[in-house]
């Protein structure tokens, strides 16, 4: 951990870390062109595979590992600044709705 991070926390701190289950299915309908309408087809393949990927061994997941991942995808000029803002603020309604958890 850095010592920016450290001093002011990083920006996936504001997410929780408790996991739940999302499977593949789930993650291809929240990660969708109809939903963002500026993500493309390789974009959208891209954040799916690689959400898919990220979950543990039992199809479970964090509101800060996704945060975490799509960060990551902006960096390497996957996906826009305004995607990754798009997505998050998708999971983090889905993960209020069905799991009653609040960033």
């Amino acid at each position: 951990m850095g010592l920016f991070s450290s001093m002011f926390g990083s920006p996936s701190a504001k997410y929780s870390q408790t996991e739940h289950a999302l499977s593949e299915l789930k993650i291809r309908e929240l990660v969708s062109r109809v939903r963002i309408n500026s993500l493309s087809k390789g974009e959208e393949e891209i954040v799916e595979r690689t959400l898919i990927a990220g979950r543990l061994g039992d199809g479970k997941i964090s509101l800060r590992r996704i945060d975490e991942i799509l960060r990551k995808l902006v960096n390497t000029n996957n996906i826009s600044i305004y995607d990754k803002k798009a997505l998050i603020k998708i999971f983090e309604d889905y993960y209020k709705d069905t799991y009653g958890e609040k960033k």
